[in-house]
């Protein structure tokens, strides 16, 4: 690894995984340039780095099924991670999902990872950072049964708020809202249940946006509906009560 200007911390769930492979695993990637601020500024952090990108290389038997965090693209070359810029003590993270398949025991490179950069007031982009990301692979059962990192497990359960609030949103343009509701309830009271286990107030921060965000979808969809309705009302010859139905049916069939 070249002498970093740019400070990378990568965190996987689990430490060690077991040599038949692992479908679902994740690894938390924080980083940086220059060390963290002591307290927190008013004053915009000073910019670094333009348009820091990200080439992930995996090795043989390794998949990167999702990338959270980043603007990603799979190429020849391998996966593009557009990662925004870099400010001066100012830490980002990016949460990789992963599927490795079986392998023999021991430390396993995972992937080849080069950062690069514009420098501010330059044109010309720079590699900022080369490494190798690895993995422990044992046939021990003992060291695969440790409890997977918190940190890590945290990131994994709030990237899953967009794929809940894309649910949510199918089933309420479609005119379903209990549904739709129903689906934000059901990970807001995960993240509520997270956040008493863990103590961790992130989790409770999460779930009240999605409970304000789930009212106010409810509310505009209903609105939205009422108005369709109003509409079809109106355009129509005839207009009956839906519980009238059966009553209409006979007398139009006499």
């Amino acid at each position: 690894m070249m002498s970093s200007i740019l400070d990378v911390f990568c965190t996987w769930n689990r430490e060690v995984i077991s040599v038949s492979g692992e479908n679902s695993l994740y690894l938390l990637m924080e980083w940086r340039s220059g060390p963290p601020a002591k307290r927190q500024s008013k004053l915009m952090p000073k910019l670094l780095y333009r348009d820091v990108e990200l080439l992930l290389k995996p090795e043989d038997g390794v998949v990167i099924k999702a990338v959270h965090g980043a603007r990603a693209k799979e190429t020849d070359a391998g996966w593009v991670l557009q990662m925004g810029s870099a400010y001066k003590g100012k830490t980002k993270t990016l949460l990789l999902e992963l599927a490795v398949s079986s392998q023999s025991a021991g430390k396993k490179s995972v992937c080849s990872a080069y950062w690069s950069a514009f420098k501010t007031k330059q044109e010309q982009r720079v590699l900022l950072r080369r490494e190798q990301i690895y993995l422990q692979i044992s046939a021990h059962l003992g060291l695969m049964n440790k409890q997977p990192d918190l940190r890590v497990q945290k990131h994994v359960k709030l990237s899953e708020t967009t794929g809940i609030m894309k649910q949510a949103l199918r089933a309420f343009e479609r005119g379903r809202t209990e549904e739709g509701c129903e689906i934000i309830k059901r990970h807001t009271d995960e993240l509520l249940i997270m956040a008493v286990r863990s103590g961790d107030l992130e989790y409770y921060r999460e779930a009240q946006i999605l409970i304000q965000l789930g009212e106010y979808y409810q509310m505009t969809y209903e609105k939205l509906n009422d108005e369709h309705s109003d509409t079809v009302r109106e355009s129509s010859g005839t207009y009956y009560l839906e519980e009238d139905e059966e009553d209409f049916m006979e007398k139009q069939a006499k």
